[in-house]
């Protein structure tokens, strides 16, 4: 690479004692070292380029101009530890405590010899330089890093011209440093191209530096990001850029090479806290390439306060090139109070985004571009991957998903991904990216990476077996239970009872078995069974007519034609009569809607909620209300039962070579919240990082986060479940904040709502992880749930009510 660094230098402008004459009379002194290792660097080329004259560094990295100006107040000079004697005299150096004890003795350096001093505890010295004719004493102070010549201490004076001064060496990149025409120090660390055994800098000069130890974000929520963590050691007054390839973890570093070796459960308890044994600051600076911006991020539960804070930005901005591009990201609330520090937002960073990592895999397909108002006319292949000039609320079974407007983790299109275990991102350019037109109707291969993705031409035999290996191949036939009648009593059945009354009731029931904390669900549940559903699908001679679209070659092959004849057959489902003496048992259990206004018919089929099928967002759940002339208990009933031949949820149960004639509905019944302050979803792991912690997805009122509009985002939280705190088992970290215009700046949700969540959802996951069979072959903290939540004030008050789980793979 040729670009030259700016070199990050330490430069200190000594006043001149005696006015300028024509030619320049100033001198820079300094010494060029290696900026990892921090060894001097013989034979550099320092160029000045006013001037045109060039010198060269010696054997120990040292140099010195002076350009007619043989007045000093001193003829010797320490710069950053180096002795530098005068051009005609060959002096040797001996170092003395203040005691009296030697500890240094050279021998002659020669005629306008250097000589690099050690380092010092602190304190003052005593250094006698030794001549032919003379002896002179000097007084010398070390702050334990630096050596200080006490008696040759210069002013500041300001120049109005500027010098470019480039330094260069074969086997290291170029650097350049614009320095005043005034005596000035320079140390010039210079970065070996061939450096890929690097732990850690103490700086980082230009970007050439930061790429050689960038990695991926510790959060990975958000895509084309690249990172660098580092530590603040108060002790030693400077900041350690880690190598983040090779340490994700802060506290392996510190142990490595900050000598702290009292383990890491002591480092996380005190290194993050307000202890007086804390000395050490970890963080990370984030570089958004699309914004141009790099952004400080520290752990949110970090009780460091803004003027600590401040302090840091300080030293990274005197050790790197960032000054001015430096910003903090408040995850914590607190640190939004800090006034003095550039703060940058979530719906900031949002917005100058150009990639999002939906769902991490890879695929092969057809690449094809479909614009969303035409999306339902078009007819897509299971091997079609598509680039969506918009986020559609359904899309049938395809290879992978571009859309060129951001989604929210849990939308409807990310969940079909997660589930058949299809590529999904978003990319904003993506319907002119020059990449993918080249590609469009080709065959590709697409894959999908936290911060980047991968996409090229592929051939059909590494494709064709990708599909077999990766696509579902043998018929899943689904056990039900359709001889059981009456409604079911969820208290008296429990998770294994989807063959009577489906995944989503029965995983409602095995809610009502716990206790210690009780948890809290919708009032009034109670389960229709699948009893029901297949006698009005007999008794109206509708199982004849599936089992002939089933059989029926067009249906079979025909999209358009499957569209419509599944419309038709759920058409028939709703018009066909149902049995009164159900309807009159459901109004009698719910005594008429004397408790509440409204109650919610959900859809609870045995074709969801299992291990290796979710069938999230298929089914659709619709209220009856009282005294209301069309949302009878007779209209919500029927309508959720025909919902089991959307065509969504055929084309999906199709994929997954399930038995259409093997399903059933039943449904769920609670009481309906009809003006909720807040839903969400809660899952039980941590998508984004290695920390064991649950991710929060909130939003106000009854907007959608399954189902959101273009633009709009929700709270997003990642819950850690351990805290500094012992007040609190949770630490509660913000990725992105609702951006609904009626409440913009407030949480969804209160901190001390998210710490009920997360005790309730707490115990749920013990409940599953320990009680219930699954095959999930992990450890706790990746065990997971999808939990559905709701903020309601039934009586003016709010209150948390869990509605919903069900397994999360």
């Amino acid at each position: 690479m040729n670009a030259i660094l700016r070199i990050l230098a330490l430069c200190t402008s000594l006043a001149m004692l005696l006015p300028l004459q024509a030619f320049a009379q100033y001198s820079y002194w300094g010494r060029t070292s290696d900026l990892a290792t921090e060894r001097p660097i013989a034979d550099v080329s320092i160029f000045h380029k006013r001037l045109t004259i060039e010198i060269t560094s010696d054997n120990n990295g040292a140099f010195a101009w002076d350009f007619n100006n043989p007045e000093k107040e001193s003829k010797f000079q320490i710069v950053f530890n180096m002795f530098f004697s005068p051009p005609e005299e060959n002096v040797l150096l001996q170092l003395f405590t203040v005691d009296g004890k030697r500890i240094l003795q050279t021998g002659k350096l020669g005629q306008g010899g250097t000589y690099l001093l050690p380092y010092l505890k602190t304190g003052i010295y005593i250094l006698q330089v030794v001549s032919e004719h003379q002896t002179e004493t000097l007084k010398l102070y070390s702050n334990g890093t630096e050596i200080i010549l006490l008696q040759n201490l210069y002013t500041h004076k300001n120049s109005p011209i500027r010098d470019t001064v480039v330094f260069s060496k074969e086997g290291y990149y170029s650097a350049e440093i614009i320095v005043p025409s005034t005596d000035t120090i320079i140390h010039a660390k210079l970065l070996a191209k061939s450096e890929n055994d690097v732990n850690y800098l103490n700086g980082l000069p230009d970007y050439n530096a930061f790429n050689l130890l960038q990695s991926s974000p510790f959060i990975t929520n958000q895509g084309d990001v690249q990172s660098v963590k580092f530590i603040y050691s108060e002790k030693e007054n400077l900041i350690y850029y880690m190598n983040s390839k090779r340490y994700e973890i802060h506290y392996f570093f510190a142990e490595q090479f900050l000598g702290y070796k009292k383990g890491h459960y002591h480092f996380n308890m005190t290194q993050y806290s307000n202890s007086g044994q804390r000395y050490l600051y970890p963080g990370e600076i984030n570089y958004y390439k699309s914004l141009n911006k790099y952004v400080i991020r520290f752990y949110a539960g970090d009780e460091m306060n803004c003027n600590k804070i401040q302090e840091i930005f300080e030293k990274i901005h005197s050790s790197t090139y960032l000054a001015g591009k430096l910003f903090l990201y408040p995850n914590n609330s607190k640190w939004e109070e800090c006034s003095s520090i550039p703060i940058i937002t979530s719906d900031e960073l949002f917005e100058g985004q150009n990639y999002q990592a939906l769902n991490l895999a890879e695929g092969y397909g057809y690449l094809r571009k479909v614009k969303l108002n035409e999306l339902n006319e078009t007819y897509l292949g299971k091997h079609d991957i598509i680039i969506l000039s918009g986020i559609p609320n359904d899309v049938s079974v395809v290879s992978g998903i571009i859309t060129t407007e951001f989604q929210t983790p849990l939308s409807h299109i990310n969940i079909l991904s997660h589930n058949r275990g299809t590529p999904n991102m978003a990319l904003r350019d993506g319907w002119t990216n020059p990449k993918l037109d080249s590609l469009a109707g080709q065959l590709i291969y697409l894959n999908v990476l936290a911060d980047s993705f991968v996409v090229r031409k592929a051939n059909l035999e590494e494709a064709t077996s990708f599909w077999q290996q990766n696509e579902p191949q043998a018929t899943t036939v689904l056990a039900k239970d359709e001889k059981t009648s009456g409604l079911v009593n969820l208290t008296e059945v429990n998770h294994s009872a989807v063959n009577l009354i489906g995944g989503k009731a029965a995983n409602f029931a095995e809610l009502l078995k716990l206790s210690n904390p009780k948890i809290p669900t919708p009032e009034n549940p109670f389960a229709i069974p699948f009893y029901y559903y297949s006698q009005h699908i007999k008794n109206n001679q509708l199982q004849t007519f599936i089992e002939e679209l089933l059989a029926d070659q067009t249906f079979k092959t025909d999209q358009e034609y499957r569209k419509t004849k599944l419309e038709e057959l759920r058409n028939k489902i709703i018009d066909a009569p149902i049995d009164p003496a159900l309807v009159n048992m459901v109004s009698e259990k719910i005594e008429n809607f004397k408790d509440f206004d409204a109650y919610r018919f959900r859809s609870s089929t045995n074709a969801e909620d299992l291990e290796f099928f979710s069938g999230a967002g298929l089914y659709d759940s619709y209220s009856a209300k009282k005294d209301h002339d069309t949302k009878t208990i007779e209209n919500a009933i029927k309508k959720v039962w025909a919902s089991l031949w959307n065509f969504r949820a055929f084309e999906e149960r199709e994929y997954y070579k399930i038995d259409h004639l093997s399903t059933a509905m039943g449904i769920l019944i609670h009481r309906s919240f009809p003006d909720e302050d807040a839903n969400g979803v809660l899952i039980t792991k941590n998508l984004y990082n290695i920390n064991p912690g649950f991710i929060v997805n909130a939003q106000f009122k009854e907007y959608s986060i399954v189902f959101p509009e273009p633009g709009v985002l929700h709270d997003q939280v990642i819950l850690y479940t351990y805290s500094l705190s012992e007040s609190d088992n949770f630490t509660i970290e913000y990725l992105s904040h609702s951006n609904i215009e009626e409440f913009k700046g407030q949480n969804v949700l209160t901190d001390s709502e998210l710490y009920q969540l997360g005790r309730y959802c707490m115990h749920i996951k013990k409940h599953y992880f320990y009680e219930v069979p699954h095959s999930c072959n992990c450890l706790f903290d990746k065990f997971g749930l999808d939990i559905e939540f709701k903020i309601d004030s039934p009586n003016g008050k709010r209150k948390l009510y869990i509605k919903q789980v069900r397994l999360y793979q």
